[in-house]
């Protein structure tokens, strides 16, 4: 995957577009792009559907995923309202897409989003729609993501999707107030997080409610803890997820200053007034 590391960055940062890559899938709808797989063309986005947007009778080439941030999407009749969680295989015929009242929604395209003819796909890829907040929360050791050795008191996790075809995951997770770890970890798949709520105080930096980052395989990283609590929508992509373990050389500390790695195209787009340790920067 050549996506650039991306770690970490506030989603209101990144302008709005109206012709993005894929637009002609979603015409009308702006788009901010996460971040995108140049080779490929896969990438996440929050797209933003206004009032009364709908197409019927669609496919695509491509998965999509979708999480619902604001507003509701009307799915083949079923509602997504905040915080429901899709997954649709390429080859699904889409009846009936629309937002009549309008939503922002993060959405995960394997590829670049192309209108295509009804196709095969596996019906256990598919997600219709769930409702993240009445998922039951998974506590302790996480045996289908080979985290034995993380510190998991304090912590919740809703598993949203175990893809069968390539072993690539969607979670959330949950972290109790003044939670903290301190050793680093390595995964040997690429891992992604949008911040839902509340911190995650890293080594570059605060995490707070719509940041985001995308780590590219085999990157240490940590220790990492929070002070009020954190909620985070996580993806490992590439294969299984794994972790391994290691004794960070610095203990961990809280509040860090903003020093993100980021490409250059994004790190122009970070003003010089932010301060990450503020909570109300971000804040109307």
């Amino acid at each position: 995957m050549a996506r650039p590391h991306i770690e970490f960055m506030h989603s209101r940062w990144l302008p709005r577009l109206t012709a993005w890559p894929g637009a002609d899938s979603r015409p009308g709808v702006g788009c901010q792009v996460l971040s995108r797989d140049p080779d490929d063309g896969a990438c996440s986005l929050l797209l933003h559907y206004p009032p009364g947007w709908c197409v019927d009778e669609q496919a695509l080439s491509v998965d999509e995923e979708i999480f619902v941030l604001d507003g509701a999407l009307e799915l083949d009749g079923r509602r997504l309202g905040p915080h429901f969680y899709a997954f649709i295989p390429g080859g699904f015929v889409r009846r009936r897409l629309a937002a009549p009242d309008g939503a922002r929604v993060i959405v995960f395209f394997s590829g670049e989003p192309v209108a295509a003819e009804p196709g095969c796909f596996d019906p256990a890829r598919v997600v219709p729609g769930v409702d993240t907040r009445r998922m039951t929360a998974m506590r302790g050791p996480r045996r289908h993501m080979a985290s034995e050795g993380f510190r998991h008191e304090g912590t919740v996790h809703k598993l949203l999707f175990d893809d069968p075809l390539t072993g690539d995951k969607t979670w959330l997770a949950g972290l109790a107030p003044y939670w903290s770890i301190d050793s680093i970890e390595t995964h040997p798949v690429c891992e992604e997080q949008f911040a839902l709520s509340g911190d995650v105080h890293l080594p570059c930096g605060v995490m707070r409610e719509g940041c985001y980052f995308w780590r590219p395989a085999g990157i240490p990283h940590g220790p990492f803890g929070t002070t009020g609590g954190a909620l985070h929508l996580c993806r490992g992509k590439g294969g299984p997820f794994a972790t391994a373990f290691a004794p960070s050389p610095e203990p961990f500390g809280w509040d860090p200053p903003y020093r993100p790695v980021l490409p250059e195209e994004y790190a122009r787009l970070v003003p010089d007034s932010y301060d990450g340790c503020r909570a109300d920067w971000l804040q109307p």
